[in-house]
């Protein structure tokens, strides 16, 4: 059975409790960044509500998401082609070996 945690906080005025597989120490620093992110919203936007002060940092975080996501794939791809290459190469060199001992 998974281990679950409750990490318990107050954003906002809300308080939350979120069920997680995360330890405190990590929850602790999702929320430092929550609330950093959270201040810097609400300091180029002060009359934003809560609300709109938390949708903006789901799709600012979804937003990161997606870019980094689309790196990691290039990166795979990148990765892959790479392995190619070095497998290409590496049975050139097998099959040259080869021939070599033939004669």
């Amino acid at each position: 059975m998974d281990n679950k945690n409750r990490y318990k906080f107050t954003f906002g005025d809300k308080s939350l409790t979120l069920t997680t597989d995360k330890d405190n120490l990590f929850m602790e620093e999702v929320e430092r960044v929550a609330r950093e992110k959270y201040e810097a919203i609400k300091e180029k936007l002060p009359q934003a509500d809560n609300e709109t002060v938390a949708i903006l940092m789901a799709i600012n975080t979804l937003s990161k998401q997606l870019v980094r996501e689309i790196e990691f794939d290039k990166k795979e791809r990148e990765l892959e082609e790479l392995r190619g290459k070095y497998m290409g190469d590496l049975q050139e060199k097998i099959n040259a070996s080869e021939v070599g001992e033939d004669y």
